[in-house]
């Protein structure tokens, strides 16, 4: 039986597969693992009296282990990815927090008529079966209140997520010898970083763009509240492949550096204007939704990341369609290095790929 569970904070599904809840206690190390469809990242931060510091980092790419839909086709893969990050990386703690992405992942913002407040939970139930493309008994939901407006209207983000897809998420975690205390949704992590990085005055919102390889998670927020929150089927995977077939090179990798060349050949920048100009539209689109609905303040600035945004020229595309400054969200802006083997310039050349999995350090943390 499908249930329901309102609550605030950054991050929804702290017991998405039971009680997970939990404490690392004082001191204690916070990791945070990406599952992505190209790679896999792992975090390990520690939290100061005044600020987040990052202690390591690694990355290792992953090809042919998920399916369009970011299942995974291939378990064995990923668990291969997983124990050589650990082993990379020399990271001993057991216990992270990780995520969930793909079609298998509703996010909805809804308006809901509630006379009884009460009554909450059931009403989230029979409006998610109206739009959730699945049997409400597949999946688990659950929901933040935006806010509370006339004639008993209460605006939400609706999140419900396939329990199989949880499922396989959860098993090559375990079968890695990783404990997945927390299950969290991307884009909820790329506002935690954002969130630990920037101050944002609670008269304006901002803009949140992370392009992975498969899709794009977009947010919108101020003030700690996620008003607007999408994640689109269209990544940076999408055009590397296509350069690759139309300039017939022998790898993605020789695609993935061409795409972000400082001098595009004229055939790339074709296609790399084709994905600004898509992303684009649909960022146009979810501003002037969000605008028109009222649901929060203005937005007044765009922060990019994700591997996909290093394609050259994207940010001023974007730009160009939104009317809204558009700058690269830097997730080392607070957060500091923890270890001496993490200089500047290495934290800068990770930067766009570090985000998810902050983020999601970052929400281990918010349960010390």
């Amino acid at each position: 039986m499908a249930s329901a569970q309102g609550r605030a904070g950054r991050g929804f599904f702290s017991r998405i597969t039971g009680d997970l809840s939990f404490s690392l206690g004082s001191g204690g190390n916070c990791v945070g693992l990406s599952i992505g469809a190209s790679s896999i990242k792992i975090v390990e931060m520690k939290k100061t009296k005044d600020s987040w510091n990052l202690l390591n980092f690694g990355s290792v790419s992953l090809r042919d282990a998920f399916s369009e839909q970011r299942e995974i086709v291939n378990g064995a893969l990923v668990v291969q990815g997983i124990q050589e990050l650990l082993a990379q990386t020399r990271i001993t703690s057991k216990t992270i927090c990780s995520s969930i992405a793909g079609s298998g992942v509703i996010i909805k913002n809804l308006t809901i008529v509630v006379t009884d407040m009460k009554e909450m939970n059931d009403q989230v139930l029979w409006e998610a079966e109206q739009y959730i493309p699945f049997d409400i008994s597949e999946v688990v939901i659950d929901y933040h209140i935006i806010k509370k407006g006339q004639d008993n209207q209460v605006e939400v983000i609706l999140v419900a997520v396939k329990r199989d897809l949880l499922d396989q998420y959860v098993t090559v975690i375990e079968d890695a010898k990783l404990q997945p205390k927390i299950m969290d949704i991307e884009v909820f992590a790329l506002q935690n970083t954002f969130e630990s990085n920037y101050a944002v005055s609670d008269t304006e919102s901002a803009l949140l763009v992370d392009v992975g390889a498969l899709s794009t998670k977009t947010v919108i927020c101020s003030g700690g509240i996620p008003f607007f929150v999408k994640d689109s089927p269209y990544g940076g995977e999408i055009v590397t492949q296509e350069i690759q077939r139309e300039l017939k090179l022998p790898t993605a990798m020789d695609a993935e550096a061409l795409k972000t060349s400082a001098n595009l050949p004229h055939e790339v920048a074709e296609i790399v204007a084709r994905m600004g100009h898509i992303l684009g539209t649909e960022l146009k689109k979810a501003v002037d939704y969000y605008t028109a609905s009222s649901l929060g303040p203005p937005v007044t600035a765009v922060y990019l990341s994700g591997g996909g945004s290093r394609a050259t020229h994207l940010s001023k595309t974007i730009e160009e369609y939104l009317n809204i400054p558009v700058m690269y969200l830097n997730p080392f802006e607070r957060v500091l290095s923890g270890s001496k083997n993490l200089s500047d310039e290495y934290l800068q050349t990770i930067g766009p790929e570090v985000v998810i999995p902050m983020g999601l350090a970052i929400r281990a943390g918010d349960k010390k």
